[in-house]
């Protein structure tokens, strides 16, 4: 292995959507320029959620910050964030740090590698909705991480000509894909677990085609969701073929609305929280998907499953191109129609060949540039 002339690169992770799209990349360093230049960073941020993704994935964090969870509050969290980053790359001077998408520790993260003159990576750069309270508050976040990043690392063309629009200069932008689609790829491979499994037999014994429910967005609390979830139960009601399968979240806004509309329901099915295999196995048998998520969109519109995304506004244009997705925002008819308009699409949908996220080999391509850099 060549020397480098910085040892070190700083990967953070603390949520699960970091997770699963910095992990590929985080292997593939490990794998091409060597374990003891790669540090991997728990940010704290939603670490007791995170445990159970670590485990099936069996990873070992180098540094695990602790009081970092986002249960403060975004200001509290920020301010956090910046003192213990700031303190910990002071220490260790990585040369590269590389952040995932666009939360308040990523924000925090970003800053504080900034002031200690490190290259910030961004994975997942140049995605927006261009309205800065949808979502809340990760469009700001995105923005600020772009403002100080080096490296930006996007996964679609729209995507880079966005980060162009706002002045980054072009030879700073790399069209990567997403490394969030090697990891679903590559769970997709793997058998059934247990809870796939078991729900999926149910959906068959009962003679019913799986939908899946992921709902839990900031911006969406008090009478959205519940709206939203209203609107849910009167159409599940009406489509008793279809089961409806939602695992819990810790979000206490998502689950007072699932436990006052939708979980009487017969045909409502209520599971523990899933583990990343499962849902990947779900996302693959339902006949389409309700969230508010953006992982969820990418993956579902690189299999051809509809997706019915609650919310007012997505950075995922690529989805809404290829109509695989509709958006629904918060009125009752505009969620009924796009409800119907999933359960149609999904029945007479026969094959798929687009990847508008990349073939899965997002990660190959980010360490390479990465690679490039170190030398």
């Amino acid at each position: 292995m060549k020397n480098f002339k910085s040892k070190t690169i700083c990967i953070i992770i603390g949520t699960r959507p970091e997770l699963i799209k910095q992990i590929p990349i985080y292997n593939q360093c490990v794998k091409r320029i060597g374990r003891k230049n790669v540090l991997l960073i728990n940010s704290g941020q939603h670490k007791k959620f995170l445990n159970f993704y670590i485990k099936e994935k069996k990873i070992k964090f180098d540094i695990t910050i602790r009081n970092n969870e986002s249960s403060k509050s975004l200001k509290e969290n920020l301010i956090n964030s910046i003192d213990i980053f700031y303190k910990i790359f002071k220490k260790i001077k990585p040369k590269i740090v590389l952040v995932q998408g666009d939360t308040t520790t990523a924000v925090g993260c970003a800053y504080a590698a900034f002031l200690n003159d490190s290259i910030i990576a961004h994975n997942e750069a140049g995605l927006r909705t261009y309205d800065n309270m949808n979502p809340y508050p990760e469009e700001l976040n995105r923005k600020f991480i772009s403002s100080v990043s080096s490296l930006h690392f996007a996964p679609t063309r729209l995507n880079m000509m966005n980060l162009v629009k706002e002045g980054v200069d072009k030879k700073k932008i790399f069209i990567v894909g997403n490394p969030g689609i090697d990891s679903f790829f590559s769970f997709l491979k793997r058998k059934n677990d247990n809870t796939a499994r078991k729900i999926i037999q149910y959906a068959q014994e009962n003679l019913k085609k799986i939908v899946l429910l992921t709902a839990h967005r900031r911006e969406a609390r008090g009478k959205n969701l519940d709206k939203c979830f209203k609107t849910l139960k009167i159409f599940f009601k009406k489509n008793k073929d279809l089961l409806l399968v939602c695992p819990e979240h810790p979000n206490k806004f998502a689950s007072d609305s699932i436990n006052k509309y939708l979980k009487k329901l017969e045909n409502f099915y209520l599971t523990k929280p899933l583990s990343y295999l499962s849902t990947c196995k779900l996302i693959l048998n339902s006949l389409f998907v309700v969230t508010d998520s953006g992982g969820i969109q990418e993956e579902c519109s690189t299999i051809g499953v509809p997706v019915v995304i609650c919310r007012k506004r997505t950075e995922r244009q690529e989805v809404l191109k290829l109509k695989i997705g509709k958006l629904t925002g918060f009125k009752s008819a505009d969620i009924l129609n796009a409800l119907c308009w999933a359960k149609k699409k999904g029945v007479n949908l026969k094959s798929w060949e687009f990847r508008p996220y990349g073939n899965g080999k997002a990660s190959i391509e980010i360490v390479n540039i990465i690679k490039k850099k170190l030398v």
